[in-house]
């Protein structure tokens, strides 16, 4: 995880020093084109592997549950952050 990290602040550095060169300011079409790819590929990936395919509904339900409790946990805190900081004690 650590070589992925590096490669980002890497990624970072290197945009910070080519983006006024006039060349690189359309990157960002060509990055989404190769997202779009690596995307497709991970569905072609997901399609050809039986034992994934076979336990989908199991994965399905424990990543609906994770998204519900993380919405939930997401509302509940933010909405005791603005009561917090940003609501006048009017008493």
């Amino acid at each position: 995880m650590l070589v992925v990290f590096f490669i980002m602040v890497v990624g970072v550095g290197v945009g910070i020093g080519v983006r006024s060169i006039p060349h690189f300011r359309h990157v960002g079409k060509w990055i989404s084109g190769a997202i779009y790819f690596l995307l497709f590929l991970l569905g072609r990936e997901v399609g050809t592997n039986d034992q994934l395919l076979s336990s989908l509904s199991t994965l399905g339900i424990q990543a609906l549950l994770i998204t519900s409790g993380a919405l939930v946990g997401s509302v509940f805190f933010a909405w005791g952050i603005y009561k917090f900081l940003f609501q006048n004690d009017e008493r």
